[in-house]
Order: C-alpha cells, then sequence, then structure tokens
C-alpha cells in the first residue's frame, strides 16, 4: 500500500470515529430514542397503500433522493448509522451505495427471516409489511438528521457539499416534506415534528459551497479571491471569512474586497507581506495577475502554515526522545559487542549558524539529527541538508526529481518506488568530490527559497511518518516476538521430529515383520478360498441339474393338465351344442303337434258352419213353401211379398256390407291387440305346452266320437227315410197318379223360386268364402312371417353367442399365456436384478451409498397424502377462492401451475369448482409491479395448462370477456417483449399469445371474434408495434455486424420468423409425442401464430 493511500485510509477512520462520537452524544441518543418511540406509538406511520418494498416506481424514487447527497456524506451517513463498513471501491461508487440501500435500507433480511412462511419461498406472514416500513422510516430519518447535524458540525476537515450539485434537494428540509408528502400518513411538516423530537435540521446548500475551488491556472483561478479566502478558512479555521465574500465576483472592485479578506487574515498573523525585493504584496497584484508577487504570495502562505499545522509538537517531541533513547541503547549494545571500537554517545544538541529559525524548525531539525544519528551524520544546517539534497540529484537523478526546484521551486516529488541511502560524512566529501566543478559554484549558492521548499518538504515527511510510527513500532513489537516464538517452535518441532522418527523406525520394523506373516496368512486363505468356491461350483451344478429336472416334470404336468382341460372344454361345447340341437327339435315337434291341432279345429268350425247354413236352408225352404200358399192364396200378396223381398234384398246387401266393414275395423284391432299378445303367447306357450298337447289329444278324441255319432245319425235317418218311403210308396199307390202332376207343378214352381235364392245365396257365400279364405292366408302368411324371422332372431343370436364365446375363450387363452410369459419374464428380470444388484452392492458399495439409500427409505416413509395431487388441488383452490391476500393468491397459484401441468383430473377439477372465473378476476384487479407480475405470470400458466387439455378449453373460453382480458393483458405488456425486463413481461407476452391462440383454434370461436371488428384491430395493433420492434432490433442486429463483413466476405442476415400454424403441435405435458412443440418464447412468432390461427392476414 502506498503513503497516499495509507493516509487516506486514515483519515477515513479518523473521521468514522468522529461520526460515531457525534452519533452518540448524548443529546443525539436522546433525540433518538424519543424518535423511535413516535414511531412504535404509530404517531409516525407510512401510509398502507405505499409499499417501500414490493413498488419499484417508490424504491426508485427513494432511491434517487438518497443518491442526492454527496457519496462520502451518505456512505459516512450509513456506516455510522448500521454500526458497519461498506465495502466500496472508491468514495464515489455509487453503484455500491445503491446497492446497500436498496438491500439495508428498503429491505432488512432479519426481518425477512422472522416472518418467513415456514415451506413456501418468496412468502410472508401478516406483519411483515408493518416492521418493514418502520425500520425503513426509523432508519431513513435517522439518516437525514444525522447528515444535516454533521454538516452543521463540519466533521469532515475540507467541507464539501452535502448535496450534489445536480441533486433534486439542496436543503434537508425539503427532502423530509418530499418523503412526508408521498410517504407519510396524517404527517404535514416533517421537520417541525423531528425539531421537537430535539432532530432539527437546518442546513441550505448555498452557491458559494457549490463553488468549484481547484486551482488548475494560477494566473486566473486567484483572481477573484474566493479560493484564497477558502484557503484561509481551512488553514485558520475561522468559518466566518466566506460570510464576507461578495460573490459573484464579476468587477475588479469586488474581486479587490474578495484578496483584501485574505491579506487582512495574513496581516493579523504577523505575517510580512513583501517579496523577495521588499516590494508589499497588494490586493491589486493578484487581481492583476502580477507572477512574481502572486507566487512570493503562495510561498509565504505555504511556509507560514505547513510547519505549524502539519507538525504536532508534543508527538514530535515524544519521537525524538524516543529515536534517543533508541540509539542510545543501540550504542552501548554495539560498544558491548565489539570492545575495539569503542565510540562514545553524541550529544545530539543543535548548533545551528547565526541564522534565526522558529521553534517549530529547531524542533524539526533536532529530529533530523535523531535520524541521522543512526547512521553517524550530523545535519547542522537546513543549507547543508539543501547541499546534499543537490549532489544527490546531480548524481543520481532517478532517486529524486529536482528540476523543478532549480527552475522555479514550485513542487517536489520524491520516488517512493526507490529508497535512498544514508549519507554519512566521508560519503558527502566523496559526493562532493564527484561533482563537476561548473556545478558546484551553483549548488553551494543556495537560494532563501529553496531553503523554504526543504524545510517545507521536510515538515511534510515528518508528518507523514508520526503517522507510520505507531505501526511501525508494533511492527518491530511484532517480528520480535514471532521471531522468538518461531525459535521456540522450530526447537520443539526438531524435538519431535527426533522423537517421532524413532517411533516410525520401530512401527515400521513391526510392521514389516507383521507383513511378512499376513502375506503367507493370505496366501492360505486365497487358496482355501479358491477350493471352496470349487466345491460350491460342483455343488451349484447338481442342485441346477436337479432343479431343471424338477422344471420339466412341472411344465409336463402343466402341458398334460392344459391338454386334459382343451379337451374337456371342447367335450363341453359338444354337449351344449347337443342339447341345443335337441331344443329345437322338440320344438319343433310341439310346432308341428300344434298345426295340427288347429287345422283340426279348422275342420270341426266347418263342419258346424256348414250345419248351421243347412238350418238355415230348411227355414229358408220352409218360408217358400209358405210364400208359394201365400201367393195361391192372393194375387196381391204376391206383388207385396216381391216388394218385401225387394226390399229385404237391399237390407241384407247393407247388412253385409255393414259386417264387412266392422269385420274390417274389428280385424284391425285384432290385429293390433294381437301385435301385442303374440308375445305373451309365445311366453306362454312353452309353459303350457304340455297342457295343449293332453288338451288336444282329448279334443281329438271327443271330435271323432262326435262324428262318428253324427255319421251314425245320418245312416240310421236315412235308412228311417227308406222305410218311410217304402211305405207311403205302398200307402200312396192310388193317389200317387193324382199327385205326380201337383209334384210336378210343385217342384217346377219349387225349382225356380230355389234357383232365384240359389243364385242369391251362392253369391253372398262367394264372398264370405272369399273373405275368410283371404283372412287366413294373410294371417298364416304374418305367423310364418313372425316365425321365420324369430327363427333368424334365434339362430343370429345363437351365433352370435357361440362367436362370442370363441373370442372370449380365444382372448383369455391368449391373455393367460401372455400373463404367464410376462410372469415368467418379470421373474427372470427381477432374479436378474436382485442378482446384479447383489453383485453391485458386493463389489461397490460404500458407505456413502448406504446413507443415500436410507435416506430414501425414510424419506418415502415419512411422505405425507397432502402432498399428492388431488390433495394439493383442493388446497390451493381453497386458498384462491377465500383469501385475498398476495402471498396465500402466489403460493396457491404456484401449486394450481404444478396439478394442471401433470394431471389432467386436476384440470377438469379446476374447471368445475369455478377457479378460472376468479383467476381471470385476479388478473384483471393486477397492476404492473413485481407481486402482481408474479401472479399474472402463474395465472396465464394455470390457463395455458388448463387450455392445452382439450376437455377443458371451452371452460376457460366460456368465461365472461375472457378474450378482451387476454387482450387488456397483451396491451398492458406490449411495451415489455424483448427488452432485459422480458423474463417476466415477455414472457407473459407470449404465454398470453399461446393461449390465445389455443382458445381461437376451433373455427366457431375463431369465426365469433373475427366478426368483432374490435377484436380484430386490437390484434392487429398488437401484431404491428410487436413487428416494427423486431425489425428494429434486426436493423441494430444489423449494424453490430457489419464490421463482420469485410473480414469473411458474408453479410449477417438476421432469421425472420416463418409463418407456420404450430398451434395444433402445442399438446398438455403428459402426451409424450414426439412432435409435441414446447411453448414459443419469440415475441413475434407468437403474434403471428395468434393471426394465423385466426385466419386473418398480416396487412
Amino acid at each position: 500500500m502506498s503513503l497516499r493511500a495509507y493516509t487516506a485510509r486514515c483519515r477515513l477512520n479518523k473521521l468514522r470515529r468522529a461520526a460515531c462520537r457525534l452519533f452518540t452524544s448524548e443529546t443525539m441518543v436522546k433525540a433518538i430514542k424519543r424518535l423511535e418511540f413516535e414511531i412504535e406509538s404509530r404517531r409516525l406511520l407510512v401510509r398502507k397503500d405505499r409499499h417501500l418494498w414490493k413498488d419499484i416506481g417508490e424504491r426508485q424514487k427513494v432511491l434517487n433522493w438518497l443518491l442526492s447527497y454527496n457519496p462520502l456524506w451518505l456512505r459516512i451517513g450509513l456506516e455510522t448509522i448500521y454500526g458497519e463498513l461498506i465495502a466500496l471501491e472508491s468514495n464515489s461508487d455509487i453503484m455500491g451505495l445503491a446497492m446497500f440501500i436498496l438491500s439495508r435500507l428498503l429491505w432488512n433480511p432479519d426481518i425477512a427471516a422472522e416472518y418467513r412462511h415456514p415451506t413456501v419461498p418468496h412468502l410472508y406472514r401478516d406483519g411483515h409489511e408493518e416492521a418493514l416500513s418502520k425500520f425503513t422510516l426509523k432508519k431513513l430519518l435517522l439518516l437525514v438528521c444525522f447528515l444535516d447535524h454533521a454538516k452543521q458540525s463540519r466533521i469532515i476537515d475540507h467541507d464539501p457539499c452535502l448535496f450534489c450539485k445536480d441533486a433534486e434537494f439542496k436543503n434537508s428540509k425539503d427532502v423530509l416534506l418530499a418523503f412526508s408528502r408521498d410517504f407519510l400518513s396524517g404527517e404535514g411538516d416533517l421537520s417541525r415534528h423531528l425539531g421537537f423530537l430535539g432532530l432539527p435540521v437546518s442546513h441550505v446548500q448555498t452557491p458559494l459551497d457549490e463553488f468549484d475551488f481547484a486551482v488548475t491556472n494560477l494566473a486566473v483561478d486567484l483572481q477573484c479571491g474566493i479560493r484564497l479566502v477558502r484557503t484561509m478558512e481551512l488553514l485558520t479555521k475561522n468559518w466566518s471569512l466566506s460570510k464576507k465574500l461578495r460573490v459573484p465576483a464579476i468587477s475588479r472592485l469586488q474581486k479587490m474586497h474578495n484578496v483584501d479578506v485574505a491579506l487582512h487574515v495574513l496581516k493579523e498573523r504577523g505575517i510580512q507581506l513583501k517579496d523577495e525585493c521588499g516590494a508589499s504584496i497588494e490586493s491589486r497584484d493578484i487581481v492583476d495577475r502580477h507572477r512574481e508577487r502572486t507566487l512570493a504570495l503562495l510561498w509565504k502562505i505555504a511556509f507560514a502554515f505547513q510547519v505549524d499545522i502539519s507538525l504536532n509538537v508534543e508527538q514530535l517531541e515524544e519521537e525524538i526522545s524516543f529515536l534517543k533513547n533508541t540509539h542510545n541503547i543501540k550504542t552501548k549494545m554495539a560498544t558491548l559487542v565489539s570492545c575495539s571500537n569503542q565510540s562514545k554517545v553524541r550529544k545530539t544538541s543543535s548548533t545551528y549558524s547565526s541564522e534565526s529559525y522558529s521553534e517549530n524548525v529547531k524542533l524539526l531539525m533536532d529530529w533530523v539529527n535523531a535520524v541521522c544519528g543512526f547512521y553517524n551524520t550530523k545535519v547542522s544546517s537546513p543549507v547543508f541538508l539543501c547541499i546534499y539534497f543537490q549532489v544527490l540529484y546531480i548524481l543520481h537523478p532517478c532517486f529524486l526529481l529536482f528540476n523543478t526546484c532549480v527552475c522555479g521551486m514550485s513542487s517536489l516529488i520524491l520516488d517512493c518506488d526507490h529508497s535512498l541511502t544514508p549519507i554519512n560524512k566521508n560519503q558527502g566529501t566523496k559526493m562532493m568530490d564527484t561533482v563537476p566543478p561548473k556545478q558546484l559554484h551553483s549548488i553551494l549558492c543556495i537560494p532563501f527559497s529553496i531553503l523554504l521548499v526543504v524545510i517545507t518538504y521536510l515538515s511534510f515527511l515528518c508528518s507523514r511518518l508520526l503517522d507510520l510510527r505507531k505501526e511501525t513500532r508494533a511492527a518491530r513489537l511484532i517480528q520480535s516476538v514471532w521471531r522468538k516464538y518461531r525459535l521456540n517452535t522450530e526447537l520443539k518441532l526438531h524435538q519431535e521430529k527426533d522423537k517421532a522418527a524413532r517411533i516410525i523406525q520401530s512401527t515400521v520394523i513391526n510392521f514389516l515383520s507383521h507383513r511378512r506373516i499376513q502375506k503367507k496368512v493370505n496366501a492360505a486363505i486365497f487358496i482355501q478360498k479358491h477350493w471352496r468356491r470349487y466345491l460350491a461350483e460342483r455343488k451349484t451344478l447338481k442342485l441346477k441339474k436337479a432343479k431343471l429336472e424338477e422344471t420339466k416334470s412341472e411344465s409336463a404336468t402343466v402341458i398334460q393338465a392344459l391338454f386334459r382341460g382343451f379337451k374337456a372344454r371342447q367335450l363341453a361345447g359338444k354337449m351344449r351344442a347337443a342339447r341345443t340341437i335337441q331344443a329345437w327339435f322338440r320344438r319343433y315337434r310341439a310346432r308341428k303337434e300344434y298345426t295340427a291341432v288347429v287345422k283340426a279345429t279348422c275342420v270341426i268350425q266347418g263342419y258346424f258352419k256348414s250345419k248351421r247354413q243347412r238350418t238355415w236352408f230348411l227355414k229358408m225352404k220352409a218360408s217358400t213353401v209358405t210364400i208359394q200358399r201365400r201367393w195361391r192364396e192372393t194375387l196381391t200378396a204376391k206383388t207385396i211379398l216381391l216388394q218385401f223381398l225387394a226390399t229385404k234384398e237391399q237390407q241384407a246387401a247393407c247388412l253385409i256390407q255393414a259386417a264387412y266393414r266392422g269385420f274390417k275395423e274389428r280385424h284391425k284391432f285384432h290385429q293390433q291387440k294381437a301385435a301385442a299378445l303374440v308375445i305373451q303367447k309365445h311366453i306362454r306357450a312353452r309353459q303350457e305346452g304340455r297342457l295343449e298337447c293332453i288338451k288336444y289329444i282329448k279334443t281329438r278324441k271327443a271330435a271323432i266320437k262326435l262324428q262318428a255319432f253324427f255319421r251314425g245319425w245320418l245312416v240310421r235317418k236315412k235308412i228311417l227315410d227308406q222305410k218311410q218311403k217304402k211305405r207311403l210308396l205302398c200307402f200312396s199307390a192310388a193317389a200317387y197318379h193324382h199327385l205326380s202332376a201337383i209334384k210336378i207343378q210343385r217342384a217346377f214352381r219349387i225349382h225356380l223360386v230355389l234357383k232365384h235364392a240359389q243364385m242369391q245365396i251362392s253369391s253372398v257365400l262367394c264372398v264370405q268364402r272369399w273373405f275368410r279364405a283371404r283372412l287366413k292366408q294373410k294371417k298364416s302368411l304374418q305367423d310364418h312371417q313372425k316365425i321365420i324371422k324369430i327363427q333368424r332372431m334365434v339362430r343370429r343370436w345363437l351365433k352370435q353367442r357361440n362367436e362370442a364365446a370363441t373370442t372370449i375363450q380365444r382372448a383369455v387363452r391368449k391373455f393367460l399365456f401372455y400373463k404367464h410369459r410376462r410372469k415368467l419374464k418379470n421373474g427372470i428380470i427381477k432374479f436378474q436384478a436382485l442378482w446384479r444388484g447383489y453383485s453391485w452392492r458386493k463389489k461397490n458399495d460404500t458407505a456413502k451409498t448406504k446413507a443415500l439409500r436410507c435416506s430414501l427409505e425414510m424419506a418415502n416413509k415419512e411422505s405425507k397424502e397432502e402432498n399428492k395431487l388431488c390433495n394439493r388441488t383442493a388446497v390451493a383452490i381453497d386458498y384462491l377462492l377465500k383469501y385475498k391476500h398476495i402471498s396465500y393468491i402466489l403460493a396457491a397459484l404456484k401449486h394450481l401451475e404444478v396439478v394442471t401441468r401433470l394431471s389432467p383430473l386436476c384440470c377438469e377439477n379446476m374447471a368445475q369448482s369455478g377457479a378460472i372465473f376468479t383467476i381471470f378476476i385476479l388478473i384483471r384487479n393486477c397492476n404492473r409491479s413485481i407481486p402482481c407480475m408474479e401472479v399474472i405470470k402463474y395465472s396465464v400458466q394455470v390457463l395455458l395448462n388448463v387450455s392445452k387439455y382439450e376437455r377443458t378449453t371451452q371452460a376457460v373460453y366460456e368465461v365472461e370477456n375472457s378474450v378482451d382480458t387476454l387482450l387488456d393483458l397483451l396491451q398492458m405488456y406490449r411495451e415489455k417483449a424483448g427488452d432485459k425486463t422480458s423474463e417476466k413481461g415477455g414472457s407473459i407476452f407470449t404465454k398470453t399469445c399461446c393461449l390465445l391462440a389455443i382458445l381461437l383454434k376451433d373455427s366457431k370461436r375463431a369465426s365469433d371474434i373475427r366478426s368483432t371488428s374490435r377484436a380484430a384491430s386490437r390484434i392487429h395493433s398488437l401484431y404491428r408495434l410487436t413487428a416494427r420492434k423486431h425489425k428494429m432490433d434486426a436493423e441494430r442486429t444489423l449494424s453490430k455486424h457489419k464490421m463482420h463483413t469485410s473480414m469473411n466476405g458474408s453479410f449477417f442476415v438476421p432469421v425472420t420468423p416463418v409463418r407456420t400454424k404450430v398451434v395444433s403441435r402445442i399438446k398438455p405435458d403428459w402426451v409424450l409425442r414426439k412432435d409435441n412443440m414446447q411453448e414459443i418464447v419469440d415475441p413475434l412468432q407468437a403474434i403471428r401464430m395468434v393471426m394465423d390461427t385466426l385466419g386473418t392476414a398480416y396487412h
């Protein structure tokens, strides 16, 4: 470290100590306690709508206010208040101060650790924001008040400005008023409130404080007199001189007044303001830029104040006495060591020439002689010291740069990279002999200005070395103690090494003998191991052969059992087929018997109907006889009879028509009723089949018996009729001829009547016969079709049942075969895995792998039920619907993002719970702060995961104003896409584009959006803005790569996103497909995907 850097560090430490003393003073401590009480009692309170640690804009505003302070003042204030050192590269390290303010003033890690959520990161419990606001308010007010008090106390020697020249505020009161106006609740004049607490602020930075006091040109900068007065203030510590200045110094009179103020201070100090020629130095000489007198004034100021200010008389006297004592001890030790070269200790009393010097200069020369006494050299006068300097410069110019002193004596620079060798008297004489004669005269003629320069330089060097004396003494003490300790340590180490070497030798000898014995034992064990392994292998082979034979026998048994089962199943199938055939045959035979019964019934019905017709015919015949008799009786009756018969015919026709229509309607009704009853008949047919068969047999026997009795009656009646005829022939032989004519007439008439009646009856019978035949035919056809249909359905059902049974048998056999093969394969693989794992663990298992295995087993045992996806979904939805705090909402959204990404069932549960509507409301209520951006980011990701699943896409779209909300979100974060903050804003933009494209993938939804011109125009405007930004970025990239065209000959062309419709390739994460596309991160490609899905042109 250089002397300048060490001096700067010492001054900074001195400044820190002064600031700590000021901060821990009694008045300051009482005021701080009152301020803390005011904050804790909530009389000073930050507004609830101001979030100093969340809102980026508010944080930036407070940071800009604090960076209005001078970096040196701000560093001292922060280090004093926090009681710790801030690691900065320099006092002007603005970035380091800004990072400290953001991480320690506007944030507190201890408070965050106290209120941190036990499981959810970046989530804090209630009370965190209030505690952080109190902490920030207390530290900020302490910083402003302390800096104001420190500026009033002038703890920095050169007293820099408290605020930067380009700062927004120039006094502490404005800072407090701005903070009170923007952040405090119910507070007006904050400076007045702090004044009552004992922390008044009164500093106001004036234009004079901001004046640039640096001197770059002596001919111009000292003309106005302001810098001279500032110099006098710093040298005399009289801070009231600036009030006498006339600023700005524009006229000559104002400048002369300012210079007179500085010269008056010098005259009061007793300094003679005369140059080397004896002329007095006045204010007009400085204003008129008189070079010699200006330089003479500066040398007067430097010589008058440098020795008195830079030297501490008490420390210098103490150092001189210490050097003398050290020199005496060294001389006595040298006398004891070398008795032949005894030397007396010289008295260091200074004997100077006739020149008169001040007491400080004499004390300085005493210090020079005390230092030179270590090298047996004595300096009797400052003139002799000047001669040494000039000779050294002539002989070794690389050590001492002295040319500026010869030319104008304006500066003297010592090269710290080299060390000067001390010069004794003999060496000085030899050096003088080597100087050229031409330069010897210039060396011996020492002007008074050079003498002043040498004395000034010596005072500066002495003050710097006095600052280092504590470190040098401490270093010497540490070196001596360390050398003594090192000697003792090395001695003990040598003894320990000797003892250890002996122990090692004995141990090595024992080890080698033990090793020889161990080798023999190992060889015997090795032979035994190989022999036992050979025996174990033979035993294993025998066991394998026995196991193989047992396996073969078991396999044969299994195959035989399977074959027997196959034969048994085949026989059972044949038995079922035989039973089926028997059942069909029995049904066919029953149906045939039933048909015969129906035919016999029809025959009986026919005979019954014929008997009824015959009875009716006999009645008609009797009626005809009656009509003939009536005809003979009266002719009138004949006409009436004819009319009656005509009327009868008409009525019969109407009756037949009515009967036909009634029969038709009854047939239709019976047909409908039969359709309902036929199923019941078929169901009951099997149950009553046997009873019907018995009934049919009885009915058949009864019909046969009736037919036999009827035929016997006919034969008997015929025989009786023949006998009666024979009797009548015999009995009526006489009257036969008489009656013959009558019979002929009667027969002829009967023939005519019967012919006419028969014609009418035959027509009616023909119609009835045809109608009945038609009905029977139609009914038989329907019954036949129904029977055929039932047979077809039964055969189809049986065929399907057989096919299904065959398919099931085939599938079961295939399943059992694959199951057996899979079981066998899994057993083999498991056995191989167990053997490999056992062999690997036997070879490579270590304590670390065992501990890792145990930890995995413990983790599996300690896994909880609430970590399942379904339970996490229920808890997250409950948090989202119940709680309003942003930390709970953010935690719930993170859980929902995970479960919707991994499980389709969780997506369906979320769509049914109504959480999607809540998420859209949450997006509408968020702003552009960092927490809200986090909430929006996870909300959009959750909606994107849900919409990727086809069953829940409609639930996202059906939310009221869902598309308008997404378009508003795109409009809000359109400026963020593409810059450094696109980690949050850009990801929101691209994810929202992907979500909108998935929702518009359906053609119906896309047509609905196209029909609303406002939504389409907003999408077009977003595309134009994104395309313009992409074009600007491409032009900037092109300009950066122009320099490479001349080197490699190729021109860089930025890649433009290709128009491809990739929405159909965006699938959920649980769909494992090679063409499954990840989410798009490029803003232009994302907005183009939306337009492609919508089906609109780019222009």
